[in-house]
């Protein structure tokens, strides 16, 4: 909902989160005189932040030059709209693109964030932003330029291509590159430097790919003064087609390998630094350690293969691929531990100085039961976000527990599942399934008519015809619209159906799951304990070897150890 409120002054809006850093003088003296007589024309997008604290979304120049006219206690015009931070930075920066000279510099910081909202998505980054892929690709490797090439092309001494050419070099060969640039007494123009650049990369010493091929290599410089392998370290490539498929194949081939150990693998690329943080329990960007394990088996956990210039081909194990979500839990696991510690200052334990005051004559509020559970605030359950094969598996596993669970029920609570079924979806009774569960009990064909039927039926004693009626409510699954699972799941809930009763961990399971995976569901049913120290042996063999290791504990018993992964 839009408001236009005549009641704020400039002073009470409070800076926040601009793309833009660079305000030209120029461009801010002609906005002022532009305000100073006609005024501001187009209101300013504020949002609510706080009881009546309200931030700047978009409209910085005309709030600063603004403020240069009139001070902070004019009123000045403005919009304001209820957005998330989320929304309030893709806001922001199409503003501030759609506006005046936003810097290529500040178009890559700003979009790095917002890909990191879009959990790394570039296409989904580039549609938000109306922007082409190879633009946005363009601006996130800005990411990766040195401070002083950043400088150099905010303060407009070096093109915009000159500065994507600099930044897909190691930082300390761009410096190196910028100060030749900027010496020489002509401008280099972008496919000079371009050329230049290439002539001095390439350096065999610091290929990630097996360089055994490259020692009689002809395009190896350093061939000329011997054929031993130690001459790569001062060679250089001149085949730059086949160092780039060569260091392509060596980063697909570190993606293979992970992939059996992580449930996500990304080619991490320049830009890339605001889509994944490395998950840990404890410390500022901790999120708890009861959710640092629950994480471990979420869809977003993995890791990263680096092709930025300087950590090319280097791995990045335990990241979280989901930043927007790992924040929410950092701040849980923050707000909890304020609570915990306020808390704790309200009601010290027994021994320690107590700072409550007394109530009357020197005596002290007793303890009650409110009290002590106030000590310990609630905290939000872990949770996470099972990869698609498992949240697949747990659908089935539930859907046949629920086929073989109802079938089972007593008449009485049998026949409230069937009237609850019929009162809200008799869609998802399914007749295959139902002909299938019961024409053994008929000694024939369910396609028949109802009246032809009726002489099979007939014959059935009172056992026979309550065990046929009994599947009617549990056939709901594989009609064209089966029950929803929430609906299930629910239903097995109410009446307490146990899980453990028709399912147990088993090789099936695991093999479903990657060794990650396959840890940190170990650990969480106590496998892991169980082994000691035989466990980290067997963690660090193949996956099929660490299955069949943590299946085969003598004395274990793995029946009624139900991972959450499989819970709802």
């Amino acid at each position: 909902m839009n408001t236009q409120p005549s009641s704020f002054t400039a002073g009470q809006i409070l800076s926040g989160r601009n793309p833009r850093q660079f305000f030209c003088p120029n461009f801010q003296k002609d906005l002022e005189d532009s305000i100073r007589a006609q005024g501001v024309l187009q209101p300013i997008l504020i949002r609510p932040i706080a009881d009546n604290q309200f931030a700047l979304v978009a409209g910085e120049r005309r709030l600063r030059a603004f403020k240069t006219v009139f001070g902070d206690n004019a009123e000045i015009p403005v919009l304001v709209r209820q957005l998330t931070d989320e929304e309030a930075d893709a806001a922001a920066l199409v503003e501030n693109i759609e506006r005046v000279d936003m810097t290529p510099v500040e178009e890559a910081e700003a979009a790095a964030r917002l890909l990191g909202q879009c959990q790394g998505d570039r296409d989904e980054t580039a549609k938000r932003l109306g922007w082409s892929k190879s633009t946005l690709d363009k601006r996130l490797a800005l990411m990766y330029a040195s401070n002083k090439v950043r400088a150099a092309l905010q303060e407009q001494k070096i093109h915009l291509g000159h500065a994507e050419l600099l930044s897909a070099c190691r930082k300390e060969s761009q410096d190196t590159a910028l100060d030749h640039l900027l010496t020489q007494e002509k401008m280099m123009t972008v496919s000079e430097l371009k050329a230049y650049l290439e002539t001095n990369a390439l350096h065999l010493d610091g290929a990630i790919f097996d360089k055994v091929d490259c020692t009689a290599c002809h395009h190896n410089s350093g061939n000329q003064a011997t054929l031993f392998a130690e001459a790569i370290s001062g060679g250089r490539c001149t085949n730059k087609q086949c160092f780039d498929q060569k260091t392509t194949e060596k980063i697909n081939d570190q993606v293979r390998v992970l992939s059996d150990e992580y449930q996500v693998v990304r080619i991490f690329r320049p830009g890339d630094n605001m889509t994944v943080i490395n998950l840990v329990a404890d410390g500022p960007k901790g999120v708890g350690h009861e959710q640092a394990l629950a994480c471990k088996v979420c869809k977003d956990f993995g890791a990263v293969v680096s092709t930025v210039p300087d950590k090319l081909g280097r791995e990045y194990k335990g990241m979280c691929m989901n930043v927007p979500c790992h924040t929410q839990h950092v701040a849980a696991k923050l707000k909890a531990e304020n609570a915990a510690s306020k808390a704790q200052a309200a009601n010290p334990e027994p021994g320690k100085p107590d700072a409550t005051p007394p109530t009357q004559a020197g005596s002290k509020e007793p303890k009650t039961a409110t009290s002590a559970a106030a000590a310990k605030p609630a905290t939000k359950p872990a949770s996470s976000e099972p990869s698609t094969r498992v949240k697949e598996h747990r659908e089935k596993l539930w859907r046949l527990i629920f086929e073989k669970a109802i079938a089972k029920l007593p008449v009485a609570e049998n026949r409230m599942v069937l009237m609850a079924l019929c009162l809200t979806n008799p869609s998802v009774l399914s007749k295959s399934a139902l002909s299938t569960a019961v024409e053994p009990l008929l000694g024939s064909k369910a396609s028949k008519g109802p009246a032809d039927l009726m002489k099979s039926i007939s014959n059935l004693d009172q056992a026979q015809l309550g065990g046929a009626l009994n599947h009617i409510a549990a056939c709901v699954n594989d009609g064209q619209s089966p029950l929803g699972i929430k609906d299930v799941t629910g239903i097995l809930k109410f009446f307490d159906v146990k899980v453990e009763n028709y399912w147990k961990v088993d090789k099936k399971f695991f093999d479903l799951l990657t060794k990650n995976e396959l840890d940190a569901v170990c650990e969480e049913i106590g496998i892991k304990a169980a082994m000691g120290s035989a466990y980290a042996k067997a963690r660090n063999g193949s996956k099929e070897e660490f299955t069949t290791a943590v299946l085969g504990v003598k004395d274990f018993e793995y029946r009624g150890r139900i991972p959450k992964l499989v819970s709802y």
